[in-house]
């Protein structure tokens, strides 16, 4: 349509986003790249990836003619590919007006672009594309794929065998123990199931290598049959089922319009996703662009192999023949010069880490804002009481308008005129808020709960739904309470189902909950109340026809019963961590509906109908054990992803993995709250002394995958790897102002021949995995100092 000469003026002139400056040299080459090779766009921190991508598309469209419905984006989040499909119709609309002053644009619907999720575009292509009389495959989200490996596979399998398969389960948990408990059990075996499918490992050479994987693999084997037998897939299964029927060329209907293919956050693609994305290339040969940067990767928990990105040329290569050229783009958009320089040193600084990095290595990161001289803040105390107390006042002083003084300088440090508490986000390695040492015992409080509390005498408000176990909040357990009142009155449902120790437990706190609720008298009453409301159920659960209530029906969702309880509730109308609850328990409903006998719906008998008899009690035993145990048990997961934004007066306390790919004005990342000694049970969190259950899968997979993967580099090694990439990350967020916090042990200098007594390893905190701390200043009166000289300014 136009030249690109021309397209690079248009996005000056129209977009504001000049990339024909001499400083924008490296996003203008990935956005106008056009030779015969795949790009690998290696994009630092705060680089503007999601400017390049969508220009780089917009691109396609308007200079190389391609028409949207050729374009696929595919990125790693629901949240980001709401962000580029929002820029790509904002810009796209923005530049085909301009156009269509000189040119015929109506042939371009922006609209008939795909920007997704890759799991979201594989399930939209399964059900359009699906073979002649079949039924789109239904997607089940995680909590359902367990439910169905535990009742369809895993019960009958691990009960009889369990004294075989535990010593192998006890290899990926977390303390290196056996299974506590089957909820342990049954999680650790799903995790299992999904490495051996994400690496593509090969399952009869894994199953050779004793009884335990021998039985795993029949599992696998089974659940994969279940799923094809009911239609019925979680997400791995899924792209296995894509893959099968993309290599045996099923899809080339949809393959045939694929022009160009662009990939985000490639950095934490598994094995399986990249052989899809290798399929495609070799079926469809689009003009293929991968962007990431393998020091935010951080995924590898959820099957994510970061060398898949470090390697991608060679493996490319192999795979399709096909040469990649490389981009990388330093210029750092976002942070400060001081911040950029904390977290360039933070990346580089350790020797061992270097060869873990892309190869030839990525340079430094450049930063482009001006100076504040405003340092990088630290704020360590002798408590976590203490800290979560002064930090409270800190972010309370910003947020009423005060400017705070740091720095040799002086300088100041304050929120926007028209900022709030939600321009500042906490970081931590976890922001639960109680810790629970067994589920029958009172919690101990953790630093974000501390400092919850503390800003809450601040009038300062929290986002944080991920700070408890979704079965131990209040409101949570309040509303489920009322559920189990009103579907099994005397507790004999939940006696008769011989549940387990856990799932008993939180069951009858429920319902606990529920009765002092009831007695409350909530309202709204409207001469009947709550308590008339539950009563109708209970008789209905016993049988009994109750005249026009809950209605002139024979069934009633389960849904509909929540929905009808939560106006006694006002939290889940009101307030914005309750939605996101109340949305884990309906989505965990609405889910488990597809492989539960009765479809979430609870059978009453009505009058002029034939009795329901036996099925009254069932349905009701069905929503007990298929929807309500799992929440016991700690299977369900909240997702934070359902609101679009968080309230601006909130502080968001968020895990690093949470927040990538955001940004904040202020961050404060927790570097340490909870390290007074150097522990061996807290090592993982700040200097492993082992290799994670993560990379002890990963290890004992290895010799079965279709090629070497992660043999360069050693266990603990690629455990110390995922430590620092993950306080890069952390470290990359803020705009403007960096704080790390944490217990004032942190930054003992140690003592004794090597200064190892009291001394707190912590790569965190600038630590080298040998062992060294350039931290440590040097002495001459023979005496080291009681703390080390940090880098950041103390407040």
């Amino acid at each position: 349509m136009i030249s690109q000469a021309s397209f690079l003026s248009l996005v000056a002139r129209v977009l504001k986003t000049d990339l024909r400056d001499a400083d924008n040299k490296t996003q203008r080459r990935a956005v106008t790249f056009d030779k015969d090779q795949v790009l690998q766009i290696v994009a630092g921190p705060g680089s503007g990836k999601t400017t390049v991508l969508v220009l780089r598309a917009l691109r396609a469209v308007l200079v190389d003619d391609e028409l949207p419905e050729h374009v696929l984006l595919t990125t790693f989040t629901r949240k980001a590919a709401r962000e580029l499909r929002s820029r790509w119709l904002d810009w796209g609309a923005a530049l085909l007006d301009d156009v269509s002053n000189v040119q015929d644009v109506s042939d371009i619907d922006l609209n008939r672009c795909t920007i997704d999720t890759l799991d979201s575009v594989i399930q939209t292509v399964l059900a359009e594309h699906r073979v002649p009389g079949s039924l789109a495959p239904v997607v089940v989200d995680a909590a359902t794929s367990v439910l169905t490996l535990k009742r369809g596979v895993f019960a009958k399998v691990y009960w009889t065998n369990q004294d075989v398969i535990d010593p192998l389960l006890a290899r990926y948990t977390f303390d290196r123990r056996p299974p506590r408990n089957q909820a342990e059990a049954l999680l650790t075996t799903k995790r299992l199931l999904e490495r051996l499918a994400q690496d593509r490992v090969d399952i009869h050479s894994y199953a050779g290598e004793g009884r335990a994987q021998e039985l795993i693999v029949e599992m696998l084997r089974e659940f994969r049959q279940i799923g094809h037998e009911r239609n019925v897939f979680d997400f791995t299964t899924l792209q296995e089922e894509f893959l099968e029927r993309l290599t045996d060329g099923q899809l080339e209907e949809w393959t045939t319009g694929l022009r160009v293919i662009l990939v985000d956050e490639y950095q934490d693609t598994n094995p399986l996703q990249e052989a899809i994305y290798f399929s495609l290339m070799r079926v469809a040969r689009p003009s293929m662009t991968i962007v990431g940067d393998d020091d935010q990767s951080m995924y590898r928990f959820r099957g994510g192999s970061v060398e898949l990105f470090t390697e991608f040329a060679a493996r490319c290569d192999d795979a399709t023949g096909q040469d990649t050229a490389r981009v990388d783009m330093t210029r750092n958009f976002r942070s400060t010069p001081e911040i950029v320089d904390f977290f360039n040193r933070h990346i580089e600084s350790d020797p061992r880490f270097q060869p873990a990095r892309v190869t030839p290595p990525k340079p430094r990161v450049v930063p482009t804002k001006p100076s504040t001289n405003v340092p990088v803040l630290g704020m360590f105390r002798e408590s976590e009481q203490t800290l979560a107390d002064d930090l409270a006042n800190f972010l309370a002083s910003l947020a009423s308008g005060e400017s705070i003084r740091v720095g040799t300088d002086q300088e100041e440090v304050r929120l926007a005129p028209s900022g709030t508490a939600g321009d500042a986000a906490f970081l931590s390695h976890s922001v639960e808020e109680l810790s629970y040492s067994r589920y029958t015992q009172s919690p101990d409080e953790r630093f974000p709960g501390m400092l919850r509390t503390a800003m809450s005498a601040y009038g300062i408000e929290v986002f944080n739904p991920r700070g408890r176990p979704l079965r131990s909040v209040p409101d949570v357990q309040q509303l489920l309470g009322l559920v189990i009142l009103a579907v099994d009155p005397d507790g004999s449902l939940v006696r008769d189902l011989q549940l387990t120790n856990e799932a008993n437990y939180f069951l009858r706190e429920w319902r606990k909950m529920a009765v002092n609720f009831v007695d409350t008298d909530p309202s709204p009453n409207d001469g009947r109340g709550i308590s008339g409301f539950i009563g109708d159920w209970q008789k209905a659960a016993k049988g009994h026809v109750v005249d026009g209530f809950p209605a002139d029906s024979s069934e009633w969702p389960v849904l509909e019963l929540l929905f009808k309880l939560i106006t006694w509730i006002p939290a889940f109308q009101q307030d914005a961590e309750a939605q996101v609850w109340l949305e884990a328990v309906a989505r965990t409903v609405a889910s488990t509906a597809i492989a539960s006998p009765y479809s979430m719906r609870l059978l009453q008998n009505v009058k002029n109908a034939r009795s329901q008899g036996d099925h009254v009690v069932r349905s009701r035993e069905s929503l007990i054990r298929d929807a309500l145990v799992p929440i016991a048990e700690g299977e369900v997961q909240v997702d934070e992803d359902i609101l679009p934004s968080v309230p601006r007066h909130h502080v968001q306390f968020m895990t690093i993995h949470q927040a990538k790919g955001l940004e904040f004005p202020l961050v404060i990342v927790n570097a340490g709250s909870r390290f007074k000694m150097n522990h061996s049970s807290q090592r993982f969190l700040r200097f492993p002394d082992r290799e994670s259950n993560v990379v002890i899968e990963e290890t004992d997979v290895e010799d079965h995958l279709p090629s070497p993967l992660r043999v360069n580099r050693e266990p603990l090694d690629r455990t110390f790897d995922d430590l620092v990439r993950l306080y890069y990350v952390a470290y990359s967020r803020p705009q403007s102002v960096l704080m790390l916090v944490g217990h004032e042990k942190n930054l003992a200098y140690g003592k004794g021949r090597h200064h190892s007594q009291g001394a707190i390893p912590n790569l965190a905190l600038g630590w080298h995995r040998d062992g060294s701390w350039p931290w440590r200043q040097s002495y001459s009166d023979g005496k080291p100092p009681v703390k080390v000289d940090p880098v950041f300014f103390e407040v």
